[in-house]
């Protein structure tokens, strides 16, 4: 995939191509979520505050999809 679909005003994009946009990673009996945007910026759209949102509201079902132990 070397094309990167977004709208808004974004230069040189190519970096992010291909690249996850959220990572969930174990971390000891928890989770670390990790946004490669800051979508708590006073900038972004207001879209984007859904993201930690989401996150927060559905911490039990991070492991979801991920088989027995969720690891």
């Amino acid at each position: 995939m070397d094309d990167l679909l977004i709208s808004g005003g974004l230069d040189n994009g190519e970096g992010l191509a291909g690249a996850p946009a959220v990572v969930d990673a174990p971390f000891g009996d928890g989770h670390v979520v990790m946004f490669s945007i800051n979508p708590m910026w006073r900038g972004q759209t207001h879209g984007s505050y859904f993201l930690v949102f989401n996150t927060l509201l559905h911490y039990g079902n991070l492991s979801a999809g991920t088989g027995p132990g969720g690891r």
